[in-house]
C-alpha cells in the first residue's frame, strides 16, 4: 500500500507538473503574469512566492493548476499588457494548447525509452522456428508443412529464430510470395510457395513448438497457490505427457470436461489435477485446483509462458514507442466514442483508485512496466484535457473558437455558468469514478 500510494503521487505529480510547467513557459513567453503555479487543488500544503509567482504544492493530488492574471473574470484588463484578457486569440490558444502538448510530446519522448531499456517478449521468438502442430486444412498444410519441421529460410533467407521469421513477413509487401525451407529428418524440404495475401487471409495454420516452462503467475494464482515455481518444466498432467506449452490448456479442459460435474455444472468445484514439475532435476508432483474463467469458458491454473527481456537500438526504439503511442491513441477515441454511445460500461473506466493501484503493480513488476504505464497515462492525460468539456483546456479553446465566429468576447455571465456547470459535471464524474473503484477493490 505504501509503494503504491508513493508511486501515483509521485508520477501524478510528475505528469501535472509537466502539464503545467507547458502551460507557464507558454504564458511567460506571450508576456502573461503568472500569480500561481500549483501542484495538486487546494488547500494548500505547502507554498513559497518568487517574484511575482506563488509556487504551491496542494493536498488533493488529482490535478493541478496555474493562475493567469486576468483569467479570472474579475481580473480581466484588456488594457494591461501582463492580462491575460489583452492578449490576442491566437496568444491565449498557444497557452491553452501548450500544457496538453506538454504531455503529448514527453509520452513520445518517454516512451522509446522503454524499448531501449527492454521490454519482456515471449522467449521462444528467440528460439529456433520449430512447428509443433499443424491445423488440418489450413495454410500450413497446403504448403506441405508437418509437425516436427524447423523452417530454416524464407526465401532465400536463413533463419535463426521464429522472432527472424516474423520480422521478414513483416516487412514484404502484401503483393509479394513467400517461399519456406525446413529440415525434416535431416533433409532440407522446399515447401509450396505461397503469397502473403494468401496467409493473411488464412492464417499460417502452424503452432510454433513452445516449451512447457513456467514463466509466470497471473495474480490469485492457483498454480502458484499450490506450489508451482517460477522455472518449472510441466512433464505431466494426470499422467499425459506434456512437450508443448499448448498441451497444457487442452489436457486442462480435456480432464475437466471429463467429469460430469464438470460437464452438468462449471459453478461446482473443478476436479484437482496432478501435475508432475522436473525442477532442477527432482520429478515433484503438485496438486492444482484450475479455475472456472465463465467469460471465456474454460479453466485456468492461472501462469503463463517464459518470458525474456529484450531491447532495442535508439531508431528501432523510435519506430517501436511511437507505433505503440498511435495504437494506443487509435484506442482511446475507439474507447470514448463506444463509451458515449452506451457500448461502454463502468467497468472499462478507471479513476485515480485503479491508476494508482495499477500504478504500483508496474513498480513492483519492473522499471520498464512502470515507465510505459507513465507514458500512457502522459498521453491519455493530454489527450483528454484536449477535449472540448468547460474547465478542461479543451473547453476553453472552445469558447475562444466561438469567440473567432462571433467576433468579440463572450458575455462574461455566459462563460461564468458554464464553467461552473462544467466543473459540477466534472466533480461528479470523479466523485463515481472513484466510488466505483473502491467498489472493484472488495
Amino acid at each position: 500500500m505504501i509503494t503504491t500510494i508513493a508511486v501515483f503521487l509521485l508520477v501524478l505529480g510528475f505528469l501535472i507538473f509537466i502539464h503545467e510547467l507547458g502551460h507557464y513557459a507558454a504564458a511567460r513567453h506571450a508576456g502573461v503574469r503568472v500569480e500561481q503555479f500549483s501542484i495538486g487543488f487546494p488547500p494548500k500544503l505547502w507554498g513559497k512566492k518568487v517574484g511575482e509567482t506563488e509556487y504551491l504544492i496542494s493536498w488533493i493530488p488529482v490535478g493541478g493548476y496555474v493562475r493567469l492574471w486576468g483569467q479570472n473574470l474579475n481580473d480581466e484588463n484588456e488594457t494591461d499588457p501582463e492580462n491575460y484578457a489583452s492578449k490576442s486569440i491566437f496568444q491565449r490558444f498557444y497557452i491553452l494548447v501548450a500544457g496538453p502538448s506538454m504531455n503529448l510530446l514527453f509520452a513520445f519522448l518517454f516512451m522509446p525509452l522503454v524499448y531501449m531499456i527492454g521490454v519482456n517478449v515471449p522467449k521462444y521468438l528467440n528460439s529456433y522456428p520449430v512447428v509443433f502442430q499443424v491445423s488440418e486444412q489450413g495454410l500450413a498444410q497446403r504448403i506441405g508443412l508437418q509437425p516436427g519441421d524447423e523452417i530454416v529460410s524464407a526465401n532465400g533467407k536463413e533463419l535463426q529464430s521464429w522472432q527472424q521469421l516474423y520480422d521478414m513477413v513483416g516487412e514484404i509487401s502484401p503483393e509479394a510470395t513467400l517461399t519456406l525451407v525446413v529440415s525434416r529428418n535431416g533433409y532440407l524440404v522446399p515447401l509450396k510457395e505461397t503469397s502473403l495475401a494468401e496467409m493473411e487471409r488464412d492464417g499460417t495454420g502452424w503452432t510454433p513448438h513452445i516449451e512447457p516452462v513456467v514463466g509466470s503467475f497471473s495474480e490469485n494464482s492457483q498454480a502458484e497457490s499450490a506450489g508451482l515455481q517460477l522455472g518449472d518444466r510441466i512433464i505431466r498432467i494426470n499422467g499425459k505427457a506434456i512437450e508443448d506449452w499448448s498441451q497444457i490448456t487442452e489436457t486442462i479442459q480435456t480432464e475437466q470436461n471429463s467429469t460430469d460435474k464438470a460437464k452438468t455444472n462449471h459453478n461446482s468445484q473443478p476436479s484437482p489435477l496432478t501435475v508432475e514439475v522436473d525442477r532442477n532435476g527432482t520429478i515433484m508432483k503438485i496438486e492444482v485446483i484450475p479455475l472456472y474463467d465463465a467469460a471465456n469458458q474454460r479453466f485456468l491454473m492461472g501462469m503463463g509462458i517464459e518470458m525474456t527481456r529484450q531491447s532495442y537500438g535508439p531508431i528501432d526504439s523510435v519506430i517501436m514507442g511511437s507505433e505503440r503511442l498511435w495504437f494506443v491513441t487509435r484506442s482511446t477515441f475507439s474507447f470514448m466514442g463506444k463509451l458515449f454511445s452506451g457500448q461502454g460500461t463502468m467497468n472499462d473506466v478507471g479513476g485515480p483508485v485503479r491508476i494508482g493501484q495499477v500504478l504500483g503493480d508496474a513498480a513492483r513488476n519492473s522499471i520498464t512496466d512502470l515507465f510505459f504505464l507513465v507514458a500512457v497515462i502522459s498521453l491519455q492525460l493530454g489527450i483528454f484535457n484536449l477535449f472540448p468539456i468547460p474547465v478542461l483546456d479543451g473547453g476553453h479553446i472552445f469558447f475562444l473558437l466561438l469567440e473567432k465566429i462571433k467576433g468579440g468576447p463572450l458575455n462574461p455571465v455566459f462563460r461564468e455558468r458554464i464553467q461552473m456547470v462544467g466543473m459540477s459535471l466534472l466533480m461528479l464524474l470523479m466523485i463515481v469514478i472513484t466510488y466505483h473503484d473502491i467498489l472493484q477493490l472488495k
